[in-house]
């Protein structure tokens, strides 16, 4: 390899190593302000970066909150895949293995907490920035990337019985998760009123996926 090609794919390597490290940044910097709160030069200034490195990298902030987001799915995904990458997942039903990954929602959720505030407020921020859906492609395939997980576990509890052939997959998927998670995502973000308060955040996500899984296995199973 000449040295002209040595040092090129050095500079990319760096670069990717910088951008890495201010989507980290700003990760952490999302999670704890808002979205709206933490500036570029807030960010900026925790990767000890100039504010004008930022933008060479990320043309706005929106392209910045965007890339946290991804982040964020891509962190689910790994956690899925490490939780279903196992001998006694593997030989669970399909009804068992929807429930195993429900309760390793939780698990995630007491885990990565603060992310999921930032989630809830990148939903927030998207609309009120009216962000263009072209935009939002690669976001989508991020959240997205659990789909084969839970949807793969349907599939087969049709095929071994323990789901009824009448489940639609991906309405079963979109209804499964789009509960947990928004109501992981409400609980992160704090709450408002009063009433909120009369059960515990952690045994509210408790109950609802129990109630959940109670209603799959009632209305599906066999």
């Amino acid at each position: 390899m000449e040295l002209k090609e040595i040092r090129k794919k050095e500079r990319q390597t760096e670069n990717e190593r910088r951008k890495e490290q201010m989507i980290d940044v700003a990760f952490i910097c999302f999670s704890k302000k808002g979205m709206e709160a933490a500036s570029i030069s807030d960010i900026a200034k925790e990767a000890a970066f100039g504010e004008a490195t930022v933008y060479r990298y990320f043309s706005n902030k929106e392209t910045l909150v965007l890339e946290c987001g991804k982040k964020f799915w891509h962190m689910a995904a790994d956690f899925f895949d490490a939780e279903t990458n196992t001998e006694t997942f593997r030989k669970a039903s399909g009804i068992q293995q929807v429930e195993s990954m429900m309760r390793a929602a939780c698990r995630f959720y007491e885990n990565e907490r603060a992310a999921f505030r930032l989630i809830h407020d990148l939903d927030v921020f998207l609309l009120s920035h009216q962000v263009q859906k072209e935009q939002l492609k690669e976001y989508e395939e991020a959240v997205d990337a659990l789909r084969p997980y839970l949807c793969e576990a349907i599939e087969k509890g049709k095929e071994d019985g323990s789901i009824a052939n009448k489940a639609d997959t991906l309405e079963l998927y979109y209804t499964i998760t789009n509960g947990i998670f928004g109501l992981m995502q409400k609980q992160a973000a704090g709450s408002l009123l009063s009433t909120d308060l009369n059960v515990n955040e952690k045994r509210k996500i408790e109950l609802f996926v129990e109630l959940l899984i109670a209603g799959v296995r009632d209305f599906y199973g066999k």
